[in-house]
């Protein structure tokens, strides 16, 4: 799993690093506005799915019952896809205040239905240990979507034209991904004995919570980063200087940041079935013990890491993008690698504990202090 997480994270790394080059920062400043409008909509589309789906599978091991929860995503990934496609030009307009981003607004709710129910799959795969054969699909995913999004922006003369080449591509690899993921499990299953199905009020009892902390702590993560490009310009700058700068912290210093993340992404994402079997076997020392050395190694490995950034900013700037630009945020950055490292794998735990509801109301406090200081601090300083 931190295997084919490292690969995906090296090439999503890599491949900011082409588009930097290829449409520069204002462009890839206005791919992420864009993806973070597409990143509230999967939330609403898959919140709480994959978690439900990995829950119920370790603690029951119901197979038939993930078809039903399928079904359950489909419907919400289509009727968000169809809210996104229908007000695709007052969220451009509006929100984005770019025109020229609501076709890709259009395109992207096409992929909707396919990451809802692949995010049921993706629970039921890491809760059954099928972590090798998804793997793959992972990357197969990965791979066809760098290699097509690479082909398709060739054709591309401006910055609109070559983000709507990149969404056209990943479209496309989201239904492929899900196509196979499907044909994965109905294998599995002929291979498996049946056994009972769950309700499906348990699993909305699991992702519900979940949901519904996600979609709000998403809501003020998508006007927090709404509200930067707007801070920037309030404080002095130009429109494009703001999508420039922008396009740094988020497209350039934040995925490097987070890259070494893919280990503790992996561990967080495992520990959530591993600890809600020892939780139904009443294995409190057992949890206890799990806990400790998971934070331990969490933060002996995050400081490292910090170290690494904060004094090898320069040198891993133009490793990548060959530029200086994001050397700055880096250093800025790095002394909070300790923090969003530990919060991802203490999130993955208190889920596997059934403590979603904690989570959720801690996550929905950070983001909501994250938006005040946008809005005051950043057109002042």
């Amino acid at each position: 799993m931190t295997t084919v997480n490292l690969i995906m994270r090296s090439v999503s790394v890599g491949f900011n690093a082409y588009l930097t080059s290829r449409i520069g920062s204002q462009g890839i400043g206005l791919f992420q506005l864009v993806m973070t409008v597409y990143s509230l909509a999967v939330t609403f589309s898959c919140a709480g799915m994959r978690l439900a789906s990995m829950r119920m599978t370790a603690e029951s091991a119901s197979e038939r019952s993930t078809d039903r929860f399928m079904l359950c995503a489909m419907g919400c990934g289509c009727t968000v896809g169809a809210i996104l496609y229908t007000f695709a030009d007052i969220i451009s307009l509006k929100r984005l205040g770019n025109a020229c981003t609501a076709p890709m607004l259009r395109l992207l709710a096409f992929a909707l239905p396919f990451t809802a129910m692949s995010s049921v799959l993706g629970g039921y795969f890491t809760a059954k240990g099928m972590i090798l054969p998804y793997s793959c699909i992972q990357l197969i995913e990965q791979g066809i979507k760098t290699l097509a999004a690479m082909l398709l922006i060739r054709g591309a003369r401006t910055p609109q034209s070559a983000c709507t080449a990149v969404i056209t591509a990943m479209v496309a690899s989201e239904a492929l991904s899900f196509l196979l993921s499907f044909a994965l499990k109905k294998s599995a299953v002929k291979k498996g004995a049946a056994d009972k199905s769950v309700r499906l009020k348990s699993f909305f009892r699991i992702a519900l919570p979940d949901a519904a902390g996600t979609c709000v702590r998403n809501i003020l993560l998508t006007v927090e980063h709404l509200l930067i490009p707007k801070g920037f310009e309030r404080s002095g700058e130009g429109s494009s200087a703001a999508l420039a700068a922008y396009g740094n912290i988020h497209g350039m210093a934040l995925p490097l940041l987070l890259y070494p993340s893919a280990v503790l992404s992996s561990l967080s994402a495992l520990l959530i079935p591993e600890l809600a079997r020892r939780r139904e076997a009443c294995d409190k020392s057992g949890i206890s013990l799990c806990v400790e050395r998971n934070l331990k190694r969490t933060l002996i490995f995050a400081y490292v890491c910090a170290g690494v950034f904060a004094l090898g900013a320069p040198a891993v700037s133009n490793a990548v993008y060959h530029s200086d630009e994001a050397v700055l945020y880096i250093r800025i950055l790095s002394p909070l690698v300790p923090i969003m490292y530990t919060d991802m794998v203490t999130d993955g735990m208190l889920k596997g504990l059934d403590q979603q509801v904690h989570s959720m109301n801690y996550n929905m406090i950070d983001s909501a202090l994250c938006v005040i200081l946008v809005a005051t601090l950043l057109p002042k300083y």
